[in-house]
């Protein structure tokens, strides 16, 4: 096949597979909010929807791996492997559904495939090029993750995680998977926001689609452990939306990488992106504006709280810090660069013979 031809065919499955996702969304939330076929149709719908949304990812993950080589073959393989993950997750979900038609107990086999696969989510977005600072921004980038962990740790604790602590029996093994997702999907979405300043031009759209679908899929997990505690969760909970919209989002990107090599991002270029530089401050906003609404609710804030949040200040102070210092070698390397009088030209002067300017010569004008 002619590389015209396969330009078309990348460009038709970029056109294609994200229409038919959003057409699938759609029906989808659609069957939920109409109840069409009473109770037993929507969990049979929501279901079998659930599961193949989740295969058609991890096949989708699986053949882009084979288009690709290196660190986006491993990338694309392991997320292939944490998609199998939850694909027999929500298999096994809906043999307790439709098959043996009882409530699916915390915990249960689906949930080992659920929680199996966010340390194989998380080590795909690990290996991926894009993840991969060089050594100029190595001390930044590793201040930019603590701070955006720290943030979303701290928003997770908040709503999710402080609430299922207090009120959460930790000697029961249902105890513990419940904390197990929030906790999980804090780590996932760390990994997310992390890799969205590392981006490069090659291979984006299918990176960023994989971070939506991670995202979305990371949202549902809390909202579902938060649920599940509370006794209010259901198959047909419009929370399973947010699960479907994963799976399709990742099976948008794997079908849209075209195998671009996707580098690691250089260390010679002197000026960091808009988004570089903003994204890190965007989850550290989030989680002191929350701070500020719950201390204007006149909320308790415990020891952890309080403790994040100055951890946090802290790491915005070091990274402002350490920006400048990056700028300031970086000016001093172009400087010593272009300017001919530098220390390193002058010596080179000095030492060859006839080419050493007399100090009575320097700035007469000829």
């Amino acid at each position: 096949m002619s590389t015209d031809m396969q330009d078309l065919d990348r460009r038709r499955t970029e056109i294609t597979v994200p229409v038919v996702a959003s057409s699938v969304v759609l029906v989808f939330f659609l069957w939920l909010a109409l109840h069409v076929g009473g109770s037993r149709g929507v969990v049979d719908f929501d279901d079998t929807v659930t599961a193949l949304a989740a295969l058609s990812a991890a096949v989708a993950c699986l053949f882009a791996g084979l288009r690709q080589q290196g660190a986006g073959r491993r990338f694309w393989m392991l997320l292939a492997l944490a998609l199998g993950a939850w694909t027999c997750a929500e298999v096994i979900w809906g043999v307790y559904d439709l098959v043996l038609h009882e409530a699916v107990p915390v915990p249960s086999w689906a949930d080992v495939g659920y929680l199996s696969a966010i340390p194989l989510a998380a080590a795909a977005l690990l290996s991926h090029p894009g993840l991969r600072a060089g050594g100029r921004h190595r001390g930044r980038a590793t201040l930019d993750g603590l701070a955006i962990g720290l943030a979303v740790l701290l928003v997770s604790w908040t709503f999710v995680l402080g609430p299922l602590w207090r009120q959460t029996d930790l000697t029961t093994a249902g105890g513990i998977v419940a904390l197990a997702y929030p906790f999980g999907d804090v780590l996932i979405m760390f990994l997310i926001i992390l890799s969205i300043p590392s981006m490069e031009a090659a291979g984006r759209s299918a990176l960023l689609w994989v971070l939506v679908g991670l995202s979305a899929m990371a949202v549902s997990d809390s909202i579902y452990a938060y649920l599940v505690e509370v006794g209010r969760y259901s198959t047909g909970n419009f929370v399973d939306i947010g699960w479907v919209v994963g799976y399709l989002a990742i099976a948008v990107g794997a079908s849209g990488d075209g195998g671009q090599v996707v580098r690691a991002p250089s260390d010679a270029s002197a000026e960091a992106s808009l988004l570089s530089l903003v994204t890190p401050y965007i989850p550290v906003l989030l989680a002191l504006s929350v701070v500020t609404v719950e201390l204007e609710l006149h909320h308790q804030m415990d020891r952890f709280s309080w403790l994040t949040s100055f951890g946090l200040a802290l790491l915005v102070i070091a990274r402002q810090a350490l920006a400048l210092l990056d700028r300031h070698k970086e000016q001093a390397s172009q400087l010593d660069e272009y300017d001919p009088w530098a220390a390193d030209g002058r010596s080179s002067l000095e030492h060859a013979p006839g080419l050493a300017p007399s100090p009575e010569s320097v700035g007469r004008p000829s």
